[in-house]
């Protein structure tokens, strides 16, 4: 049978005022832990699968106890870095690497003091500086590919639109060629990051994409995506696919009436405008989808288990 993960970005509220180059929120209970990630659980609970979760060492363990969860439905913990600075990549070796290192420490209480296997970038940005720092850490695997031109292109005219606006956004647009990757997982060395090497100490596990259009299968997709077009996509890409990492934010379970600091950023990412029904909705309509056509384990387990792999897609 084939397999699927069902990965979750626990980006802090935030770091989207900073995506939006607006200034930052009162300080406060963030909703992305108090509010998602309760809801989060519930719907991984009611599917009865594990699920990978990339948290950001900084902030996640202010909210420990809302992680509890992972050990009892077989989860994992997984490393979004410590500070989540989308241009990691661009600092020297040694930052990286201090970085991840204190990201580590920080994340391993939350992962039922389990050692990290694995590494999400922040904003999807790689080179081989930071893949080096993640081959260091003695990390299994990588999942920060998002193989969709379209998500690319829209993020790096969104950038441009506001830098026109004088207003500076914080993300970063990052390389083109690794948004232009293959949809299946392969083996690399971290000095060439976008080519396969059966030989290489790093598996990369990229974000699920439709085969053809190339439409990233994310959280965001499937909140505004008209009910239609998505169980087409879906269905297409569940036969198609030789591998499904479905990729959401803890924002994707929330709406501009969960807390007030997300009324102002529903002005800048219209997801925040559909109810949270439904998108609880769709993410249901998606597992169902899911269980029935691959076996759902966390990311760790599809590194280690999966030995060869094929780069048909």
């Amino acid at each position: 049978m084939k397999r699927a993960a069902f990965t979750i970005d626990v980006d802090s509220i935030r770091h989207y005022y900073d995506i939006h180059g607006l200034p930052q929120p009162e300080s406060g209970v963030d909703p992305i832990y108090t509010v998602a990630i309760p809801r989060f659980w519930d719907l991984i609970k009611e599917f009865g699968i594990p699920a990978t979760l990339f948290l950001i060492g900084k902030d996640a363990p202010q909210y420990a106890e809302y992680f509890s969860p992972v050990a009892e439905t077989h989860s994992e913990v997984a490393s979004h870095s410590f500070a989540h600075d989308y241009r990691i990549c661009e600092q020297s070796s040694e930052s990286i690497l201090a970085d991840l290192k204190q990201a580590d420490q920080a994340l391993v209480p939350l992962n039922n003091h389990q050692p990290i296997s694995g590494f999400r970038a922040p904003g999807y940005n790689i080179n081989p500086k930071l893949l080096n720092a993640v081959q260091q850490m003695g990390y299994t695997y990588d999942s920060s590919v998002l193989p969709s031109p379209l998500y690319f292109a829209a993020r790096w005219s969104i950038i441009q639109f506001y830098k026109m606006r004088g207003r500076q956004s914080r993300s970063l647009s990052g390389q083109m060629r690794q948004f232009t990757r293959g949809l299946a997982p392969y083996r690399f060395d971290p000095s060439e990051p976008f080519k396969p090497n059966s030989r290489g100490a790093l598996v990369e596990l990229p974000m699920a994409c439709s085969p053809l259009a190339r439409v990233p299968l994310i959280g965001t997709s499937l909140a505004v995506l008209p009910s239609k077009v998505q169980s087409a996509v879906l269905s297409y890409a569940t036969r198609a696919l030789p591998f499904f990492n479905f990729e959401m934010h803890a924002i994707d379970l929330l709406d501009e009436s969960d807390h007030p600091c997300l009324k102002e950023l529903a002005q800048f990412q219209p997801d925040l405008r559909v109810s949270f029904q439904q998108k609880q909705h769709n993410l249901r309509h998606l597992l169902v989808k899911l269980c029935a056509s691959f076996k759902v384990e966390t990311l760790k387990s599809v590194a280690l288990n999966s030995i060869r792999f094929e780069n048909k897609v």
